[in-house]
């Protein structure tokens, strides 16, 4: 990577925290205010850009925060679902970031409207998918399967199960974790 975009990708690092710290630190802040505030960092950030790749990049690392702060405000629906959306319609970067959106969406379910669970669930369910893709002995799958089974217990003491299951998944599959 030349210099010179190590040093805008060092920037947009430092601009990312200073966003998300002042974001955070303020409780008066709404979810639509939070929001404008990414996609004017996202407009500026988008102009310093010089290839297409590095565009796609960086709206997928701004819908990425939306998602979360849209979680951490306790959005309505509307307003989750607008973030969600945009989530799936860039792409996930990584497992990582499938898993989190997945576990959010699952999280804001439980704390805010059971009837919409069946989206989390079903996003949780092709993480999971995709973890167990990966090695056994990789890194991402242990500490995603790890992160499956807390988000999965934090949930069900909250009442929330999968869709025709009564039983834990581990029971009912055939394959090995």
């Amino acid at each position: 990577m030349r210099t010179s975009r190590k040093s805008f990708w060092q920037q947009v690092a430092i601009g990312f925290d200073k966003l998300n710290v002042s974001l955070a630190q303020d409780d008066s802040i709404t979810f639509a205010m939070g929001e404008r505030e990414y996609l004017a960092y996202q407009k500026k950030l988008l102009r310093q850009a010089e290839t297409e790749k590095e565009r796609h990049h960086i709206k997928r690392l701004i819908a990425r925060s939306i998602l979360r702060f849209a979680y951490l405000t306790g959005s309505t629906w509307d307003e989750y679902e607008r973030a969600l959306r945009r989530v799936l319609r860039l792409g996930y970067l990584n497992a990582d970031h499938q898993l989190s959106t997945a576990n959010l969406t699952l999280l804001w379910s439980s704390d805010n409207d059971q009837t919409k669970a069946s989206v989390g669930w079903a996003l949780m369910e092709a993480a999971e998918r995709r973890l167990r893709r990966l090695r056994r002995t990789h890194e991402a799958r242990r500490q995603g399967l790890k992160g499956i089974e807390i988000v999965r217990r934090r949930v069900a003491r909250k009442g929330l199960l999968p869709s025709g299951s009564a039983s834990s998944p581990k029971e009912t599959s055939r394959r090995r974790a």
